[in-house]
């Protein structure tokens, strides 16, 4: 690296230790810092991040990564602002010639470091058609930090589309440096899928192709499929009886909680961090749907944490308790909204902050239940979700704006060429994106979680995955114009 890139490495690691140290006291006179912020278990469930592996297994040798920084513009669509911040950049050029491709990976929603096992397939891809592969960090997230407050004010330049023109800047920029630069490609995965398939829409002229692995294109307040699901998750499972211990876990919660000592075996059982609020119970309610009902999300090979949950909720006939056996053993369990709220409000750089920013901007994306929309709690209603909106982030009136978001990017009718979705069957976000072919735009599914596809390969994989990797490899041979070489990463 050059005397100038060290230094700009040295002034980013310079400002993420600032920001790394930190601290906010809260009403109970708790201090909290970024790290807490980062992975407290309830704000992580609420911002949609149960059931990720714990320690994945990358099978990428960090040896093989070349990290650094670019400057990069906080706002490229005001001319006369000229202000920047330091975006992180992994580049791997193990497998590169010149004049070969170059495959892009746009990060989402957490640091760069946590993709590491969702990009296994997309560098071995690299691997195979020798190409050079670029990881871009999203903004506001790790390290890559316009400013070292999240507030409202600060939050204004974190949009998706913000995001499209960073990696397309980026691209420019870059392929002004190298000697023969072939043809781009675009990856991503999760909220970061929908990224590269709206980059192959917004810049085609910078990119061949994109690979969209679970990529949610239809922004929804209403999310109400996402817990709808799990029925059907199990049922393709075949794990018939774990609907039936979840309908009774249901039931019997929904009774106890009618009265003050069932509220408070129900606190005894789930080993609570506070008392239950009667008059508010449906936050305790979401809570214990996020640990159960969102376990087919991330229903990949080897962990498999559906086969796990449903595993546990039929151990006995004390579906009460089986439900909270669900959770970790050892810390209570954090159920209580005024917590969550005010811990959402702290203005220290965070993943969980930044991603609700997103959602209460672009997306929505919350997750209510009603009547017949799934098999778990039937008083979980949108309303108090969107209320998080104005109450995390001071702002009268604040709702997401999902009318624009999809009349931008056209929602489930993506007018775009060279994209390629694959989906997990068994994924609630699977609904929001695409699923079959349509016009230029290609999908394949198979019978698994989210972002399978990217994952290593393992032995338990079904055929369906395992052939779904196989279907992006032709994919990019085809809009490449070149044969895969032989071999594994």
């Amino acid at each position: 690296q050059s005397t100038i890139m060290r230094q700009l490495l040295f002034c980013a690691i310079l400002v993420l230790a600032v920001v790394g140290e930190q601290s906010a006291t809260v009403s109970d006179g708790r201090v909290v810092t970024r790290d807490f912020l980062e992975h407290h278990p309830l704000l992580k469930s609420m911002a949609g991040r149960s059931h990720f592996p714990v320690e994945p297994n990358r099978q990428i040798p960090s040896s093989l990564y070349n990290q650094t920084v670019y400057n990069q513009r906080i706002d490229h669509f005001n001319p006369l602002d000229t202000r920047t911040y330091k975006q992180r950049v992994t580049i791997v050029d193990e497998f590169y010639e010149p004049g070969n491709p170059v495959f892009i990976f746009l990060d989402g929603e957490a640091p760069m470091d946590f993709f590491g096992f969702q990009e296994v397939s997309s560098i071995y891809w690299a691997q195979q058609f020798g190409a050079l592969y670029i990881s871009l960090e999203h903004r506001y997230y790790g390290e890559s930090l316009p400013f070292d407050r999240f507030s409202a004010a600060n939050m204004t330049y974190l949009t998706s589309q913000q995001a499209l023109a960073d990696a397309a800047q980026f691209i420019q920029d870059f392929s002004a440096t190298m000697e023969a630069p072939g043809p781009w490609v675009v990856f991503g995965c999760s909220y970061s899928g929908g990224l590269s398939a709206w980059f192959r829409l917004k810049y085609p002229q910078l990119v061949v192709a994109s690979v969209a692995p679970s990529g949610p294109v239809y922004a929804n307040i209403n999310f109400t499929s996402y817990y709808g699901q799990f029925e059907e998750s199990c049922e393709l499972s075949g794990f018939y009886d774990c609907i039936d211990a979840v309908e009774q876990g249901v039931a019997q919660i929904t009774e106890m909680l009618q009265s003050s000592s069932g509220i408070q075996q129900l606190e005894q059982t789930f080993n609570t961090c506070g008392s239950i609020d009667p008059d508010n119970h449906w936050f305790f309610e979401l809570t214990l749907m996020g640990q159960v009902g969102g376990a087919d999300q991330m229903d990949n090979p080897p962990d498999w944490p559906l086969n796990q949950t449903c595993a546990i909720m039929t151990n006995s006939t004390d579906y009460v308790q089986n439900w909270a056996n669900t959770f970790p053993l050892g810390d209570c369990v954090s159920t209580n909204e005024t917590e969550f709220l005010e811990f959402m409000q702290v203005e220290i750089p965070n993943s969980n902050r930044a991603w609700f920013w997103q959602k209460c901007v672009e997306f929505g994306y919350f997750k209510p239940s009603y009547p017949g929309t799934s098999i778990f709690f039937d008083d979980v209603y949108v309303e108090p979700m969107v209320d998080w909106c104005e109450q995390i982030f001071g702002i009268e009136g604040m709702v997401p704006d999902t009318e624009w978001t999809n009349t931008y990017y056209g929602g489930y009718d993506l007018h775009a060429s060279n994209v390629m979705f694959t989906n997990g069957l068994l994924d609630p976000w699977h609904n929001l994106s695409i699923y079959e072919d349509q016009g230029e735009v290609q999908a394949v599914t198979y019978l698994a979680g989210h972002c399978a596809t990217m994952d290593a390969p393992n032995p338990t994989d079904p055929p369906s995955l395992t052939e779904a990797r196989e279907e992006v490899l032709e994919f990019l041979s085809d809009v490449l114009d070149m044969p895969p070489k032989k071999g594994s990463f």
